[in-house]
């Protein structure tokens, strides 16, 4: 019995070792990419890769076949019901972090879903949800089942086709507390053919936004991983995305796109809520925004005075704990009146969320180890 009291020290010393190690790990190393572009990354904060979501999704899901969790599995033949369709639903997407969100609620942005030989597959290009079950047709009725999200039930449907568009309507199923029913009844879907495949849904990721932001401009533009809030030098100012929420200070004013989302003191650009800017007439001489979300985040540009200053996607400009997300600041500008615009570039579908606007009378500095 003594040795098994013994057994305590040595384990607190052992996490004590991986703790001071975590703490220890390297920072990343400070790059420069041109004369008036340069990133300046806090060493606290990691710097991401150009995607933060994995790839190739939904080229596993075709190869992955559904478990017979109380069913047996139906014969692989062809049924008229067999394609590949998709859509985009218009309401709000998923723009916040969430550890067991719930499956099949509909949120906005594109969607695919296929039948193919008594497989059924459905994909959300947002998150990267999915899952897979198998399904039987006879006339007019679909028949879902060995869904791991709802192992013990079968959902039925009626299913029409009409100029490629698929319509489902529900006679019974309370799979993911009926969150499938209304997800898959909420619009038609459209068939992906091909020469629909280019269509919102049917490509897995759609190819970034041509273009890149000039190198030579009359503004000096630096881009800073992390939350400016919490760098040595913070900005004087904030002026929070959402001025409902908080009023802007004297002498800045805040305007959105009156559909963009409010989300506490940020504002979500997307759909066609996609863009926010502010002005003001005092003589700071940094003027910045504040990018800081959850993995889920897409791709947005930065306007001066009408001038695009930075493009990019949002979450690969650093992350600490959770969060990603960094902070881009305009220098070295005359006098006058300026204002800072973000928009939303919207070509995944991805939202953009914007907590705040800094303002200065000096350059803001990265927090430092």
């Amino acid at each position: 019995m003594r040795h098994l009291f013994n057994i305590k020290p040595i384990f607190l010393l052992f996490i004590s070792i991986l703790l001071i190690t975590a703490c220890t790990s390297a920072s990343p190393t400070n790059t420069a990419t041109s004369t008036n572009v340069s990133i300046v990354p806090s060493p606290v904060v990691t710097l991401m890769p150009t995607s933060v979501l994995q790839v190739g999704v939904w080229d596993e899901l075709l190869k992955a076949t559904p478990f017979p969790h109380e069913f047996p599995l139906p014969e692989p033949t062809q049924s008229p019901l067999d394609g590949t369709y998709a859509k985009v639903d218009q309401s709000p997407p998923q723009y916040w972090t969430c550890y067991r969100c719930a499956d099949y609620r509909p949120e906005g942005g594109p969607w695919k879903l296929q039948f193919d030989k008594g497989v059924m597959r459905i994909f959300y290009q947002i998150t990267n949800w999915k899952s897979i079950a198998s399904f039987t047709v006879e006339d007019n009725r679909l028949k879902i089942f060995n869904d791991p999200f709802c192992p013990h039930d079968v959902g039925e449907y009626e299913w029409a086709t009409e100029n490629g568009n698929l319509s489902l309507k529900t006679i019974n199923d309370s799979c993911a507390f009926d969150l499938r029913k209304e997800n898959l009844t909420k619009q038609s879907w459209l068939a992906c053919t091909a020469e629909g495949q280019d269509q919102p849904g049917c490509a897995e990721t759609p190819n970034a936004p041509p273009g890149e932001t000039p190198s030579q401009l009359s503004v000096t533009v630096n881009v800073l991983g992390g939350d400016s809030h919490y760098f040595d030098k913070p900005p004087d100012i904030f002026a929070v995305a959402n001025k409902e929420n908080v009023p802007s200070p004297d002498g800045i004013q805040i305007q959105y796109h009156d559909q963009s989302i409010p989300f506490g003191t940020h504002r979500v650009l997307w759909w066609n809520g996609d863009w926010i800017e502010a002005t003001t007439d005092k003589p700071f001489t940094s003027i910045g925004v504040q990018f800081w979300g959850s993995g889920y985040l897409g791709w947005a540009r930065v306007l001066f005075d009408d001038v695009e200053v930075w493009r990019g996607l949002t979450t690969s400009l650093g992350k600490k704990h959770a969060y990603y997300g960094g902070y881009i600041e305009i220098t070295d500008f005359e006098p006058g009146t300026h204002t800072i615009r973000v928009e939303n570039l919207g070509f995944d579908y991805h939202p953009v969320k914007v907590a705040a606007f800094g303002f200065s009378n000096q350059n803001v500095q990265p927090k430092t180890p």
